[in-house]
Formats: structure tokens, sequence, C-alpha cells
């Protein structure tokens, strides 16, 4: 049996994911990082959108002032410490979820409620749950 990875859910705008999907941004930035090692953002589409609609498979996460090596949206501000994030995850590989999960279904369904930071994967065990057994579209 694999040993299933640790996540956190994210609440991210339309316009950075639609800058992740392209890989035009290749880092996702954040003033922290999580206690708990993690290899996976749940990610969560802010308004318009509301719903959870991505699955995030992190690299290497940089804490500034180490440097980021490719070109990306972002990059050169977080190198220069031009950015409030300290940390910046590296992004390998993005899932779009065919269906997504509606606000209104995660609060009913699950309790969910969007992240202000972000949350454990272990406050919504059934979300998860639900997540992996739900038809994916990798898009890279």
């Amino acid at each position: 049996m694999t040993k299933r990875k640790k996540g956190i859910f994210l609440s991210i705008r339309p316009d950075a994911l639609k800058r992740i999907c392209t890989k035009e941004k290749n880092y996702e930035f954040r003033k922290y990082y999580p206690k708990q090692e993690i290899e996976i953002l749940y990610v969560y589409e802010t308004f318009p959108t509301c719903a959870l609609k991505y699955r995030i498979e992190l690299g290497n996460i940089i804490h500034y002032p180490n440097k980021i090596e490719k070109e990306g949206y972002g990059n050169f501000e977080f190198n220069q410490g031009l950015k409030e994030a300290k940390y910046a995850y590296e992004i390998k590989h993005v899932d779009l979820l065919e269906k997504p999960f509606p606000l209104s279904q995660l609060k009913e369904v699950y309790g969910f409620v969007p992240p202000q930071s972000y949350a454990y994967d272990t406050k919504y065990q059934e979300l998860v749950k639900a997540i992996c057994k739900r038809k994916k579209k990798r898009l890279f």
C-alpha cells in the first residue's frame, strides 16, 4: 500500500491559477511554511469561481534568501526580496478536477470553509478521499 502524500488546502485567485495552468507561473509564493512537510496543494479557486478545482503536486520549497533558478512569473521579485512571501512552492504537476466541488457542496457535505491561509488535509479527510476518487485531467 502506498503512503498517502500529505497536503494542505489553499485558496488562490483565478488570475494566479490561470498563470499556473499555462506554466507562466511555476512557483506559488506564501508567507509561511506549514509545520508538517507537504507534497500536495488542494486548491480552492476564489470568487467568482468559488470551487475546489485543482490538485497540485509540489517540488522543492525554497526559503528566501535562497534563490529560484528558473524564470517564471514572480520569481525575479522573490529572488530580490521584493515579495512579502518568504517561501516559494515549486509547482511540478497540476491536475484539474473534471467535476469541481462547488462551495455549496463543500460547506454542506464536508464542512469545508475556504482557508484564509491554509488548512491541513487531515481536517477534511472525507473531502480528500472524494478528491482522490474524482476523475482528473493532468495539465502538466
